[in-house]
């Protein structure tokens, strides 16, 4: 009795993903977005076979096929993704690792490839239902940080397999308000985040949230193709307000294993010209249990909006509210050293763009100046745009405490945060 108790759940689990996996059999996954995103994955480490895979209880899917053979549907027991999808875990497989299983060479020997390498997808329902596949006939390796970056491929995958899950497939335009207003009706725009670190310690105390628009039929869309053109209307405090929204949903989730991470999210400065911007910032946030003083707003360059009587009375009530303000982007555009007297911040983010002066004497003595500017008015600081150890190196001797960037991370998204959060 005791085995067949077993058995059954066993079952019950099996046809939970299988349900889960079907649900994406309808998608018309051969849209340039996915096909875009599968093709870099391969790029990015040098092989020559990509594919994303979707399996059932019984059977293998091939979705997008990049370089390989033709194929659509074959027996799953007969694939190595098998093996991925029952285990949840990222895998490696050639022929010359001594781990690998007679199964697992005798499949390589039958599909005439030398090297496979596949992380797993993860649907709606938290079920694994498929694969990122790459594939070569060639003998080849993976490094854990090229097994990392083709993870964050996989990442990119499951939004993307997701949003066409939710809205389709309808194609936008990316050239006028409605496009944008509709994105955001539709859910399009969203968090990624990027880690903020105690650079005495490579500890990350907490995330900034980032707008990105997962576009139907074009992918991921850069800000730089969407944010400058809502920043030339009212659509950037819409989005403004959204990321807010959805990002503190997702610091409720960091919280119940990392109660202290703070959440920066950016802030256009036209939400501070609007007499309800504080009410609209406290709405945001009300029906969260991430209290407002571990979020720090980032009040973001906008030409159009001086200094005021309103401004400055708008910083005062989001203090009183206990949201920490912060100047993004500080060395460049309005972010200038007369704003550090007239609205109070908390803090300043000094621009990426002086970042890459680190290494030089004009650039060192600049940041050193801001560095114990900062200390004197009490103000934290946070060096962006650090992508060598040298920098950070530079940066921890200048006085800097806080950092971030691509030396430890690239903006990822909501998923990939939770899922290095549960294994840290």
């Amino acid at each position: 009795m005791e085995h067949d108790a077993t058995s059954a759940n066993r079952r019950t689990q099996a046809r939970r993903q299988s349900d889960s996996a079907r649900r994406y059999l309808d998608i018309e996954a051969t849209t340039p977005a996915l096909r875009n995103t599968v093709e870099l994955a391969a790029r990015s480490v040098g092989f020559a076979i990509a594919q994303l895979n979707v399996l059932d209880e019984t059977t293998q899917y091939t979705l997008v096929n990049i370089g390989g053979p033709p194929m659509a549907t074959v027996e799953r027991s007969t694939t190595l993704c098998d093996d991925v999808v029952r285990s949840g875990k990222s895998a490696v497989v050639t022929r010359n690792r001594i781990d690998a299983t007679i199964r697992q060479r005798s499949i390589l020997d039958q599909n005439g490839v030398a090297a496979y390498a596949s992380v797993p997808l993860r649907g709606r329902e938290g079920m694994v239902i498929g694969t990122l596949c790459l594939l070569d006939r060639m003998p080849r390796e993976l490094s854990d940080s090229q097994l990392q970056e083709i993870e964050q491929y996989g990442a990119v995958l499951e939004e993307q397999l997701d949003l066409h899950r939710r809205v389709g497939s309808t194609a936008t335009k990316l050239d006028n308000d409605n496009d944008l207003a509709g994105a955001l009706f539709a859910g399009q725009i969203v968090p990624w985040f990027q880690s903020i670190v105690d650079l005495r310690t490579e500890e990350t105390v907490g995330f900034e949230a980032l707008a990105r628009w997962h576009h139907p039929t074009r992918g991921l869309v850069s800000p730089a193709d969407f944010v400058p053109f809502a920043e030339s209307s009212e659509l950037i405090i819409d989005i403004d307000l959204e990321v807010l929204r959805l990002a503190v949903k997702e610091a409720e989730i960091w919280h119940r294993t990392r109660p202290g991470l703070r959440l920066c999210v950016n802030l256009s400065g036209r939400h501070l010209s609007h007499p309800d911007a504080v009410s609209q910032l406290h709405s945001a946030v009300s029906l969260s249990s991430v209290p407002p003083s571990l979020i720090s707003l980032e009040l973001t360059e906008t030409s159009s909006v001086s200094d005021g009587p309103l401004i400055r009375r708008h910083i005062d009530d989001v203090h009183a509210l206990g949201f920490r303000v912060m100047l993004d982007d500080f060395g460049s555009g309005w972010s200038s050293l007369e704003r550090l007297v007239t609205l109070e911040p908390d803090g300043i983010k000094i621009d990426g763009h002086l970042t890459r002066f680190i290494d030089t004497e004009r650039g060192r003595a600049l940041l050193r100046a801001l560095s114990s500017v900062a200390q004197d008015l009490g103000l934290s600081m946070v060096i962006e745009g650090v992508e060598t150890r040298k920098q950070a190196d530079i940066a921890i001797e200048l006085g800097c405490t806080l950092a971030q960037g691509f030396l430890w991370s690239r903006p990822q998204s909501a998923n990939a945060i939770r899922r290095s959060l549960e294994a840290s």
